[in-house]
């Protein structure tokens, strides 16, 4: 997560005075906790969930928050509609949102969101799921992967490492990515496991000398139903799915090095081709086409933990620090 001198001293001059360059909004938060991951879903609904049990829902235009019913940090949203969402985050923390619920018999309101049953505790972070089936993956550390069908979550799927990002666009075809460089998919009821390494230096006829080579962390994966996307994560990485059926799957070229926490995407309807955009620290956006990664000026600097597209492509909504929210309307 360090950013080198040269590439912190450009971005700070490329992005000062830059606010609402292109078309990207940031939009007024109602409180300044860090957010970590965007949802929305096909009414136009938005949510975002952060530290301190964060939960924002944005409706007609305006952010509210929603009582969570917990501190735990929050790292994960993903829902069906506007009245079913799921969160999840630190220490076996998951809830759902069903929309409006009866008060209780003492004529206190409740919390918009009530807990779900957990079968293994552990740190979430991460989940997506299928809309049309309804099920879901969770993610986080080793052996507390998680699915989630409705009314509570039951045990998946035991990891080496710890997942920091998945996606599932279809039932039951999984993208999960982590720590130690690790990429999982399960195709066709099998799970493969790829290895990514970076090199510090060079390669030599195409091999990293000795000693130079890393594994990175890659913080989160989209993959389009057909198996098209991208994995990002340390050192500004973009790695395209699918990867190589053989030899090194190569980043692709960015010429940054912050840390891309985020991506999302989209399939479009003309081409039936996967364009994403992801989102890292230090206000860092990218939209990455089959033909290309460029450069997107969101206005800030701040880091971003969190993207979401629509599934046209018409709005992209990123979150982050200190409640930083910003939005692009296509």
């Amino acid at each position: 997560m360090k950013l080198g001198s040269i590439y912190t001293a450009a971005v700070l001059l490329s992005l000062t005075g830059a606010a609402c360059v292109g078309g990207w909004v940031e939009e007024s938060s109602p409180n300044s906790e860090d957010l970590y991951a965007v949802f929305g879903v096909s009414s136009g609904d938005i949510f975002a969930v952060g530290t301190g049990g964060t939960v924002l829902r944005r409706k007609n235009s305006k952010w509210r928050a929603l009582d969570s019913g917990t501190s735990e940090d929050l790292y994960g949203v993903w829902g069906t509609a506007d009245d079913h969402v799921v969160v999840v985050g630190e220490n076996c923390a998951a809830f759902e949102y069903d929309g409006p619920v009866e008060p209780p018999e003492e004529g206190e309101p409740p919390p918009d969101l009530h807990a779900l049953n957990v079968a293994t505790c552990g740190n979430f972070r991460d989940l997506d799921g299928d809309i049309g089936s309804g099920g879901a993956v969770v993610v986080g550390e080793r052996t507390a992967s998680q699915w989630y069908g409705g009314g509570g979550l039951s045990d998946g799927r035991d990891f080496s490492e710890r997942m920091q990002g998945v996606s599932m666009e279809v039932n039951d075809e999984i993208h999960a990515c982590g720590d130690e460089g690790a990429y999982y998919r399960k195709h066709d009821g099998s799970w493969a496991l790829t290895s990514v390494t970076i090199c510090g230096v060079n390669l030599v006829d195409g091999v990293c000398p000795e000693g130079h080579e890393a594994s990175p962390i890659l913080w989160d994966v989209w993959a389009s139903a057909a198996g098209e996307g991208a994995v990002v994560g340390s050192s500004g990485g973009v790695w395209r799915l699918p990867p190589p059926a053989e030899g090194r799957w190569a980043t692709e070229s960015t010429s940054f090095d912050a840390d891309l926490m985020a991506v999302h995407g989209y399939v479009d309807t003309a081409s039936a081709k996967a364009t994403m955009y992801a989102a890292g620290k230090n206000g860092v956006m990218i939209r990455i086409t089959p033909e290309k990664v460029t450069r997107e000026a969101p206005g800030t600097h701040a880091d971003f933990y969190g993207v979401w597209v629509s599934q046209d492509g018409s709005e992209v909504y990123a979150v982050g620090q200190a409640g930083t929210i910003v939005h692009l309307s296509r």
